[in-house]
């Protein structure tokens, strides 16, 4: 190899890594947007042979598993290309001192990564719109469905701040909603949705979807409704309000929760989905505070026959629900043909001239349910009533106190609370304006950025006293007695399906610890330990946890609870929920991970520390207070990693939303960096878009000048690789943080 051979390959290996680390450092570094962790694992580095394409694709079979998504490609569907040894030529770079992306890009005409602009006359309708969820593969994501005509978009809009605010998990959170074709460009620009696109994702990290259905298809469903009761409750029978019969036909086989556009929601919708999921049935309806019959719906209309499976004296004596808030296995719901059930019943009442019952989509949907035959088992579950705090839009009265402490709202009737005489506006108010802050899609500016930020104080909540690990679980007084005799052993995290530890009867005392059997396993406190029992052995000492397969691998992540979450606008609070999903699965795959804090109740650490799973503290007031949550991590990243040096090797990931599916030591190789993938491009994409124009200078002239058609977003929630890499990429992290040719720290420098 000759000197300039060598030159231009050493050339374009920089140029390759700096590349990786400069487009790494804006979705990290300033904070991305997304938490994607379910697409292939991304790898770079020196190896230009022809064997490097299949040890990717060995090291994508090997690693994918850390996502936990086996319905994963096998093949990756991000691929940046890794020049070869005849393209190492046409890269050319240089590691600048003033800044790591000087002189970054591809010289004359490397034609298999370099695509004509769509501006420039390629394909028309690649649009990069965002109609998928950057997380959709993950077992836990959250489907919300409104179904809404042009009259009630106000209220959607606040229904949906209300259940972001309400979720613990916002990026594993979906809203669907369903509208005719006559309002589709309405509620996309009020979503702030593309025309050409059909989703958006918010700041908060939600996909936000507008579908639109076809009223002929919901005409066979569409109840008689008598005038008098339009004008008494509202206009009950437009055809949005039928089309929840249909969620099926588009999203098959999801576990949804369906929300009344009037309707705020104060607590966490995924309970509803849990709970669905451990019954095995297909829908849970809500009961109501004060109980209704049937007999107030169901009429038996003189000189028309009904067909109804059950007797007319046993269905009017049944409890009826209202149905502006339920939970529905769609795939069920679609097995047992429950649309073809409620298109009959509504034949039969218009057949009838709409004398079967009284009211619209509510009746026939609870008859397909309570309509039983003989044998026939109820194929529904009923949730407390505190899910469906019904009759605002009529009833007046109530209390701000006992209003707050519901878990969802319902203002069903005509005084709704975005109108004139709206009742308890107070309650609706801060959602809807909320809806325009916190909500505001990134997409909705010209810039990619959102348009008005979060109004939220900056100053950390109030501290509450923790109370540490406890069980909310009533005990039976067997329980209690068994409790009494054990004191040293406590549950504090099942992880059997079901519930299958109980004290006294599945786990208690042992002579030197523990005890497990009939399925249980979960994280105990043993004397005071952490310990896991049940995974793989039935009797543990204080402190036992599932062997690890040690290669030097250690797990970098960081729990921040002082520091606003700028995309979020709000704190982290502590929580094990949080982690929990990362816990575990560390802790079972052999793997040995470190949690950097600045603040958590030191009950917490006691609990759920241990010699694999270490927390250590650190002081975010060392650094320029203007960084980020993640941006500061780095900084202590890349110090502990220096400090630690049995590391051989590092991945850092996301706390709240990672998991790991096996234990990766086997398909980590010399030279390689992992990275999570994403399916969008990188180039025009609103978000980054903006965070590079925010940067500045050298950065923003590589992005709009340097970005090909074919580069896809890396994602920062996983990465990782051998010790050498990982200090390599960490210091390169760093120097883009502190780089004083920052737009940021230009304006600042002008300013003073």
């Amino acid at each position: 190899m000759t000197a300039r051979s060598r030159r231009s390959f050493w050339f374009g290996q920089a140029a390759r890594y700096l590349l990786l680390v400069g487009a790494i450092a804006c979705l990290c570094g300033f904070g991305f947007l997304w938490r994607v962790h379910n697409g292939a694992m991304q790898t770079y580095g020196d190896d230009t042979t022809k064997n490097s394409q299949q040890r990717i694709g060995l090291l994508d079979q090997q690693l994918r598993k850390l996502l936990a998504s086996p319905g994963l490609p096998a093949v990756s569907p991000i691929s940046l290309p890794l020049p070869t040894a005849s393209s190492a030529e046409g890269w050319s770079g240089s590691f600048a001192s003033e800044g790591p992306l000087d002189m970054i890009g591809l010289s004359q005409g490397d034609a298999d990564n370099q695509e004509t602009d769509p501006e420039e006359g390629s394909s028309a309708g690649d649009t990069d719109c965002h109609d998928t969820h950057p997380n959709a593969d993950s077992p836990d994501m959250l489907h919300v469905v409104f179904a809404s005509d042009a009259n009630q978009a106000e209220g959607v809009q606040a229904s949906v701040a209300s259940v972001v605010s309400s979720t613990a998990s916002p990026d594993e959170l979906t809203i669907h909603i369903i509208v005719q074709a006559q309002s589709l460009n309405d509620f996309k620009m009020r979503f702030g949705i593309r025309p050409e696109c059909q989703a958006t994702v918010s700041v908060t990290g939600v996909l936000i979807k507008v579908h639109a259905v076809d009223g002929r298809l919901i005409e066979k469903s569409v109840a008689k409704v008598s005038s008098n009761l339009r004008k008494e409750r509202g206009a009950i029978d437009t055809p949005e309000n039928f089309a929840r019969f249909y969620m099926h036909l588009i999203l098959e086989r999801a576990v949804v929760i369906y929300l009344d556009a009037d309707t705020i929601v104060q607590a966490d919708l995924a309970e509803l989905r849990k709970q669905l999921l451990a019954s095995g049935k297909t829908i849970g309806f809500v009961s109501r505070e004060s109980e209704v019959k049937m007999d107030k719906f169901l009429k038996k209309p003189k000189g028309c026959s009904a067909q109804l499976g059950a007797s007319w004296k046993k269905l009017i004596a049944l409890q009826a629900f209202n149905v502006g808030v339920f939970a529905v296995n769609l795939q069920r719901w679609k097995e047992q043909h429950v649309a073809e059930r409620v298109e009959e019943l509504v034949t039969q009442h218009n057949r009838c001239g709409g004398q079967l019952w009284v009211g619209g989509s509510q009746p026939p949907l609870l008859l397909a349910f309570l309509n039983l035959k003989q044998g026939e088992e109820k194929d529904y579950i009923v949730f407390p009533a505190e899910w469906n705090y019904g009759d605002l839009g009529w009833r007046k009265g109530i209390s701000a106190s006992k209003l707050q402490s519901k878990k969802v709202l319902h203002w069903n009737g005509n005084r709704k609370p975005w109108k004139t005489e709206g009742l308890y506006k107070e309650m609706w108010l801060p959602h809807r304006q909320r809806f325009d802050s916190l909500l505001k899609p990134y997409s909705a500016s010209d810039t990619g950025g959102s348009t008005q930020r979060p109004d939220v104080k900056d100053k950390p909540p109030p501290k509450k006293k923790s109370k540490g690990p406890t069980s909310t679980t009533t005990l039976s007084p067997e329980e209690i007695a068994a409790r009494k005799a054990c004191p040293s052993v406590l549950l504090l995290d099942e992880w059997s399906e079901g519930s299958q530890c109980t004290i006294g009867k599945t786990y208690g005392c042992a002579s030197e610890g523990m005890y497990v059997g009939a399925g249980c396993s979960g994280l105990f406190s043993v004397s005071g330990k952490a310990t896991v029992c049940g995974v793989g052995r039935s009797k543990c000492e204080p402190g036992a946890l599932p062997k690890v397969a040690d290669c030097g691998l250690m797990v970098l992540t960081s729990y921040f609870t002082t520091k606003k979450d700028w995309q979020r606008g709000k704190y982290a609070k502590p929580s094990f929920s949080k982690i929990q999903k990362l816990y575990q699965t560390a802790i079972t795959n052999g793997l040995a991970v470190s949690v950097l804090y600045d603040s958590l109740p030191q009950d917490f650490i006691d609990a759920y520390a241990s010699h694999r799973f270490r927390f250590v503290q650190v002081n975010l007031t060392e650094f320029d207070k203007r960084y980020g949550v993640n941006d500061v991590r780095y900084f202590f990243f890349h110090r502990l990693l220096n400090q630690n040096s049995d590391w051989k090797s590092v991945f850092i990931v996301d706390a709240f939303d990672v998991r790991s599916g096996m234990n990766p030591c086997s398909g980590i190789q010399p030279g390689k960096i992992f990275v999570g993938g994403e399916q969008d491009r990188l180039k025009k994409h609103p978000w980054m878009k903006a965070r590079f124009q925010k940067m500045g200078g050298k950065y923003n002239q590589w992005y709009t000048s340097k970005v090909t058609d074919k580069m896809k977003i890396l994602n920062c929630g996983i990465t990782g690789g051998q010790r050498d890499v990982m200090l390599k990429f960490l210091s390169r992290m760093v120097q883009v943080l502190q780089d004083p040719a920052l737009a940021i720290r230009q304006k600042t420098k002008t300013s003073t």
